[in-house]
């Protein structure tokens, strides 16, 4: 994070944008909309890709299929495991009044019961691993980059990028000599370049260590974006509300 603010507040310095002095009670500062959260999507078993569901720029939801792993022998190994079920629940339901009449021992039912039991234990794993060769959509969001095709070999690096725009962050960058002034649970006007509209933001974060290099500390504001009318990546400004 540390190294973000440099970053931003070289840019903004360079640019301009930071003004030499700054007031919480009037003029603007410089901003820059970010996604709220990030995902590299990565499969949580190796295989070979089936299917990618989803193509760059398709809105996602919280549990969506997003990657189909090619699952032969997993759905074999399950359909398997759920044969020895159905044959071990109609062993025991055979010997059911065999052992009511006590023509089997204790000890044959037992391991009835016990064969019956492992079996269904094995078909519970078997169903796990055939859902771990689809990856789920672990937010809200939008595909920004697709890394993986049909046919292609995934392991733990990402095949997926997933953004979440609603809400979003306006990341800010203030002089040293303005912290403390800044707190959690301040509201902001926030003004997007391009757009005559401006929208309502509330401080979330600020960074608890100031930047050496920079002489600056960040922050973070969270605003809504039910609308969709923001995008990520755009510059902005930002104005205190002074209002009660």
């Amino acid at each position: 994070m540390l190294r973000l603010n440099v970053l931003l507040f070289g840019l903004l310095l360079s640019t301009g944008i930071v003004a030499e002095e700054l007031n919480l009670d009037e003029g603007q500062l410089s901003c820059l909309l970010e996604p709220s959260t990030e995902v590299q999507l990565s499969s949580e078993v190796s295989g070979i890709v089936q299917e990618v569901h989803v193509q760059r720029g398709d809105l996602i939801e919280v549990g969506q299929v997003l990657l189909s792993l090619n699952a032969s022998v997993e759905t074999a190994v399950l359909n398997t495991a759920l044969a020895k079920v159905e044959f071990a629940q109609r062993k025991v339901r055979r010997n059911a009044k065999l052992f009511k009449r006590k023509l089997i021992s204790d000890h044959e039912q037992d391991e009835m019961l016990t064969e019956r039991r492992l079996a269904n234990f094995l078909a519970i794993e078997a169903k796990v691993r055939l859902a771990q060769r689809q990856t789920l959509s672990p937010i809200n969001g939008v595909v920004v980059e697709r890394l993986r095709e049909p046919g292609e070999f995934v392991d733990e690096t990402p095949f997926l990028r997933i953004v979440t725009l609603n809400p979003l962050h306006a990341e800010v960058v203030f002089r040293a000599q303005l912290y403390g002034k800044i707190k959690k649970g301040m509201l902001v006007n926030i003004f997007p370049e391009g757009n005559e509209q401006h929208y309502r933001g509330e401080i979330i974060i600020v960074d608890p260590v100031i930047d050496a290099a920079s002489n600056s500390f960040g922050t973070t504001v969270l605003l809504s974006n039910n609308l969709a009318q923001l995008s990520a990546g755009v510059r902005c400004n930002i104005e205190f509300v002074t209002e009660n």
